[in-house]
C-alpha cells in the first residue's frame, strides 16, 4: 500500500512545500517579534511549537510521543537527543512540551526566518572556530536562569541511520551546572528524509522522552557517567544496544 500511495504523496509535496515556506516565514517573524521586539511571556516558545506541529500535520505524518510524564514541571533540563534528520527539530520544538534553547551549529543561523528568530531569542549557535569558553558561558547562563536546553549530542546528523558517538560538550555543561540530562530517542526521521533526498518518504515518527539522569558528583567521572548513560538509554530505545 505504501508503494502504491508514494506517487500521490510526492505530488502532494509539490503543494505542501510552498505552504510550509509561508508558515515558516510567519513563524520566524513571530518568534523574533514576540520573543525580542515586543516581548511577551514565552513569546519565543509558542510560535515555534505551533510552527513545528503545523509542519508535522501539513505533511500528514503520524507521530507518537512517549515519556512526557517523566519531566518535573519545576525542573529545567538538558535534553540530549540523537540526530536522524531535519525533522528532529520539529519533533522536539513541537512535542517535548517545554521551552528550551537549542545548542546548534552556526550554519543554521542562515536558515530563512527561523534562523533569525532563534538568533534573536538567545539560542546558542556553535562555531567550531570560536572559543568554546563563550559557548559554555552562554549555556551556563541559560541553565542557571531556569531555562532548559536542547542538544544533538552526536554533533551532526547520522549518515547511516544508526546512532553515532556522542561529543562531551553538553555533558561538561551539565557537570558545570548540575542540571539533569534527559535522553530523547528520535525514530523515523532518517527514513522520512534521507541524506541528499529531495522528496520525503511518508514515515511514522516516534519520540521517546526518558527519565532524567542526575549528576553523581562533579568532574571528569560525572561527565563520563552522564554521557555513557545517556547514549546507552537512547541506544536501547532505538534497539541498538
Amino acid at each position: 500500500m505504501k508503494k502504491i500511495l508514494r506517487p500521490f504523496y510526492l505530488l502532494y509535496q509539490l503543494v505542501a512545500w510552498p505552504v510550509a515556506g509561508i508558515v515558516t516565514m510567519f513563524a520566524g517573524l513571530s518568534i523574533s517579534l514576540f520573543g525580542k521586539y515586543i516581548p511577551v511571556k514565552r513569546g519565543d516558545y509558542f510560535p515555534a511549537a505551533i510552527w513545528a506541529k503545523i509542519m508535522v500535520r501539513l505533511f500528514l505524518l503520524p507521530i507518537k510521543i512517549e515519556g512526557r510524564e517523566n519531566l518535573d514541571p519545576n525542573q529545567n533540563y538538558i535534553f540530549i537527543a540523537n540526530h536522524q534528520g531535519s525533522w528532529d527539530v520539529f519533533m522536539m520544538f513541537g512535542y517535548i512540551g517545554r521551552n528550551f534553547k537549542w545548542m546548534i551549529k552556526d550554519s543554521l543561523r542562515k536558515a530563512p526566518f527561523i534562523g533569525r528568530g532563534c538568533y534573536d531569542t538567545g539560542h546558542i549557535f556553535v562555531n567550531r572556530s570560536q572559543p568554546q569558553k563563550e559557548v559554555f558561558v552562554k549555556a551556563v547562563r541559560i541553565l542557571r536562569g531556569g531555562t532548559s536546553m536542547g542538544v544533538f549530542a552526536e554533533g551532526t546528523r547520522t549518515r547511516t541511520g544508526r546512532l553515532g558517538e556522542f561529543k562531551k560538550g553538553a555533558f561538561v555543561i551539565a557537570d558545570m551546572t548540575q542540571v539533569p540530562v534527559v535522553p530523547v530517542a528520535i525514530e523515523g526521521s532518517y527514513d522520512l528524509l534521507p541524506p541528499k533526498a529531495w522528496f520525503m518518504n511518508w514515515t511514522p515518527l516516534k519520540m521517546t522522552i526518558m527519565k532524567p539522569i542526575a549528576p553523581i558528583g562533579k568532574g571528569k567521572e560525572n561527565v563520563e557517567y552522564l554521557m555513557t548513560e545517556s547514549r546507552a538509554a537512547i541506544a536501547k530505545a532505538l534497539g541498538e544496544e
